[in-house]
């Protein structure tokens, strides 16, 4: 916001200090006040910067600056950079007394106060010192209005996929609204992270936020128009288990907040442990290169070794690549890609069975690999639901479906380059209980070609089962 200033600077000439025993000829102090607006709402804060400069040629003895305000104004706090200096303050007024200011030294001083009834106000500053013939004094006028800016804020916390593991990703989002009938300025948002979290990110990449001692995350989010809204999602890594609670609040300083929408907002995430002693995975093939899609695939056995445990849902993390080492990875936990392997509702895994999982691989060419880069662990049943789709906005019309010579199933449909899509599929043709195919596909060119070649991509190989009908996605 603009500066508005008062400068006086007092000339002293001539001057001999008979009893310091100094002689100065054309002495200066320079003396300014300035505030941070010339209007200002009741009962919102208003800061005051007053500045002093010695450049008289000698140190200034015995400086004593004192501001007074009218009645109507209470002082909130005060701040020098000087840290020789006494301050006094009282509810309206303050004096600062500072021993020595020494040639060309500068003493800045920072007065804020809340003013909280309407009308003008007079912010008097006056500066006294032994060697000045005549004090100096500055006024800066304020004024301060009744004008009511009347919005109708409120937030909401979306909810990350549920439950996550310790060291999952989990992103959830904010939603900050402006139901008016005003342009609500300055809006601020408090975001609380769970506790025993890490913030691995905020999106946009280039929203600038502030932390507090509390931890918690600060935003300026700038004007929210009426009916305007401002929308961010925050990325955090659990490192404890449990039912965390996360929080978020809103608000506008310049605004009477007519509060039919909720400006604090409470969202919970439930962390799991990780369940040993359950689950082993080993390798069970070789690496060999499929020539269909370009990718090394490597089968692996999933096998319950628990006495009593059902298995429905497993992951295995793979130690020792990054996400796009690993083609179908779904995750990482801990930096650490993973798959997950969905059984069928009829048939869970049940102690002592097996299951063999193929593992696809982006380099060219076979690596060194070894079982203990594998650690598998069960997990709940992910949400595996199709989103609502419509016909003419989001199915894509498959072009072309191929079962190949190992009985696995290729569909190819055309793609927009570098758009995301999700395949769904189903045993029966309404798809009363179609579920997707993590993860999503990121089209490289105008055609792309897709391969069901069953878990941990779908829940049992197409030769496995009766039916199989495809759907194919595009992501928003």
């Amino acid at each position: 916001m603009k500066l508005f200033a008062r400068v006086r600077d007092l000339m002293l000439v001539a001057v001999v200090l008979i009893a310091a025993g100094w002689r100065a000829e054309g002495q200066t102090l320079t003396f300014s006040v300035t505030s941070t607006a010339s209007s200002v709402l009741v009962s919102n804060s208003l800061t005051f910067f007053i500045s002093v400069t010695n450049l008289s040629g000698i140190p200034i003895a015995n400086l004593v600056i004192t501001d007074s305000l009218p009645a109507s104004v209470q002082i909130t706090s005060t701040t020098s950079d000087n840290p020789s200096s006494t301050d006094i303050v009282s509810s309206n007024s303050a004096t600062f007394s500072l021993a020595t200011l020494a040639f060309f030294q500068s003493w800045n001083i920072t007065v804020s106060a809340l003013p909280t009834v309407a009308g003008l106000i007079t912010n008097t500053v006056t500066i006294t010192t032994p060697i000045l013939f005549t004090n100096g004094e500055a006024s800066i006028v304020v004024d301060v209005t009744n004008f009511v800016i009347i919005a109708n804020l409120g937030v909401t916390l979306t909810s990350p996929s549920q439950p996550v593991i310790i060291n999952d990703f989990a992103a959830y989002g904010i939603i900050v609204t402006n139901a008016g009938p005003d342009t609500a300025p300055q809006v601020m948002l408090t975001n609380t992270l769970p506790p025993g979290s890490i913030l691995e990110g905020v999106s946009p990449a280039n929203l600038t936020y502030t932390t507090n001692p509390g931890g918690n995350l600060i935003f300026n989010l700038g004007d929210i128009g009426s009916g305007g809204s401002s929308s961010l999602q925050v990325t955090v890594s659990p490192t404890n288990a449990g039912v965390l609670t996360y929080y978020a609040a809103v608000g506008s300083a310049s605004v009477t907040n007519i509060s039919t929408l909720s400006t604090l907002a409470n969202n919970s995430l439930t962390v799991l442990p990780y369940v040993t002693n359950v689950l082993i995975a080993v390798t069970n093939s070789g690496q060999a290169t499929d020539f269909q899609n370009g990718l090394v695939e490597q089968s692996i056995l999933l096998t319950n070794i628990s006495a009593t445990n059902i298995v429905t849902a497993a992951r295995v993390a793979v130690s020792g690549l990054h996400l796009k080492q690993l083609y179908n990875a779904v995750g990482t936990n801990n930096g650490q890609p993973y798959v997950t392997y969905t059984a069928p509702l009829s048939q869970p895994l049940a102690p002592g069975q097996s299951v063999s999982l193929l593992l696809q691989y982006n380099p060219r060419g076979s690596f060194t690999f070894s079982n203990s880069q594998l650690q598998a662990y069960p997990v709940p049943v992910p949400n595996l639901t199709p989103p609502v789709t419509t016909t003419t906005t989001t199915n894509i019309n498959i072009s072309g479906i191929f079962k190949l010579a190992n009985g696995h199933v290729l569909i190819e449909f055309p793609t927009t380059t570098g758009r995301t899509y999700t395949v769904v599929y189903s045993d029966n043709i309404r798809f009363s209980n179609a579920m997707i195919a993590p993860p999503g596909i990121a089209a490289p060119a105008n055609i792309l070609q897709w391969i069901d070649y069953g878990p941990p991509t779908t829940v049992s190989t197409p030769t496995n089962t009766g039916n199989r009908f495809y759907r194919v996605i595009q992501n928003p």
